[in-house]
Parts: structure tokens; C-alpha cells; sequence
């Protein structure tokens, strides 16, 4: 079956010119450094709203644990440094998905999972550090293995 010309898949390739993508892809390590600024910050301690997985721990020690690795991340991408931006995505990823599941859990219950807007954000946002993380690995070793042959071509 043949679909209609406006149904079919283009040829474009969404690809952000630099100056644009520098801004986007900066932007992703702030939500954790603001999620950090929130558990640190002193009031969040006595929340009724804190999930499963909050409660673990005390807040200050998750502030911690989104703060390190989005600092890492931001410090690797503005100075242009693959390992401490991959490294951190990886860990700041995993630290909002395991966050993620907690507010997860918290709306399962809820009739129509009322209050799904809080997950959702917190699992876009992981999955996205993960993907930023597996992708720049990937173009690392890209970019190793064309420099590996073309030094074999010499």
C-alpha cells in the first residue's frame, strides 16, 4: 500500500547547529543541580511529600548525589573533556532514575496517576543523561578508532 506524499517519511535529519546544541545540551545538567539546591537548601527535611525512595536517605546525602556528578558533567561539557561529562551523565542519570522510580511508585495508587507530571519529568530527564552518556562514550570510541586507522594508513 502506498501512503500519501504527506504521510511519508522525510529525508530530513533533525541536527541542532552548534550554537544551538551548545545551549541544549548545557541545559540538561541543571535540572539535577537544582534538584541538589532543593534537598541541600534547609526546610525539605520535615516534607510530607517525600517518596519511598527520598526517605532512604537523608535529603542533604541525595543533594549530594545529584550535585557531584551534574557538576562533573557541566564542568566536562563546558571544557570540552569526554570522560568527566560521559562519567557524569552516567551517575546523575542513575541517581534521577532511581529518584524517578520512587515518585513513580508514589502516583501508582493515585486514581488516574494524578500528580504524573513529577515522574515523568524526573524519567525524562534520566533517561535523556543516560542516552547523552552512551552516546558521547560511543562517539569517543568513534573518533579513537578512525585516529587508530588512520595512523595504521601512514
Amino acid at each position: 500500500m502506498k501512503l500519501p506524499r504527506w504521510l511519508r517519511r522525510g529525508s530530513w535529519e533533525p541536527l541542532l547547529p552548534p550554537a544551538a546544541r551548545y545551549f541544549v545540551v548545557g541545559l540538561v545538567p541543571w535540572e539535577p543541580l537544582l534538584r541538589a539546591y532543593d534537598y541541600i537548601t534547609p526546610g525539605a527535611e520535615n516534607a510530607a511529600s517525600l517518596n519511598i525512595v527520598e526517605q532512604l536517605m537523608p535529603l542533604h546525602l541525595w543533594g549530594v548525589l545529584c550535585l557531584i556528578p551534574a557538576s562533573l558533567s557541566l564542568l566536562g561539557l563546558s571544557m570540552r573533556w569526554p570522560a568527566p561529562a560521559i562519567l557524569g551523565l552516567f551517575l546523575t542519570g542513575c541517581v534521577e532514575a532511581t529518584l524517578s522510580a520512587g515518585q513513580w511508585k508514589a502516583v501508582a495508587g493515585v486514581p488516574w496517576f494524578d500528580g504524573i507530571r513529577g515522574p515523568g519529568i524526573t524519567t525524562i530527564f534520566a533517561v535523556a543523561q543516560l542516552g547523552m552518556a552512551f552516546g558521547y562514550f560511543l562517539q569517543v570510541l568513534n573518533e579513537r578508532d578512525a585516529r587508530e586507522a588512520a595512523r595504521e594508513q601512514q
